[in-house]
């Protein structure tokens, strides 16, 4: 099929705005780094890498990583409630399969 002259408009109108939006963006980055460079926030890599290892370690969470339950058996502010009756239908399962086992191996 042919090419239309929409189609043609269409992808030449998209390139100019590349080329548009590319030098608002870029002029954009180059005032970040300018501004990082006079505070002296700008970091290297190397930087960054110790900085991520350093809060892994001393972040711990109060919370289960199985059941997200804390110690007083309460769930995390960001936990949906359908996501708690999941986990309590999937727990409570588990807790009657245990039961009907326990049984068997009784008889």
């Amino acid at each position: 099929m042919a090419k239309s002259l929409r189609s043609k408009w269409k992808r030449k109108m998209k390139a100019v705005k590349r080329v548009r939006y590319g030098e608002k963006e870029k002029a954009v980055l180059n005032k970040i780094i300018d501004e990082a460079k006079a505070t002296g926030a700008l970091k290297s890599g190397q930087d960054i890498k110790e900085d991520a290892m350093v809060m892994d370690t001393t972040i711990k969470s109060d919370h289960s990583i199985t059941s997200l339950k804390n110690s007083h058996g309460n769930y995390p502010q960001w936990v949906s409630k359908r996501k708690i009756q999941q986990m309590k239908k999937v727990k409570q399962k588990k807790k009657i399969t245990k039961k009907q086992a326990q049984k068997k191996s009784k008889v």
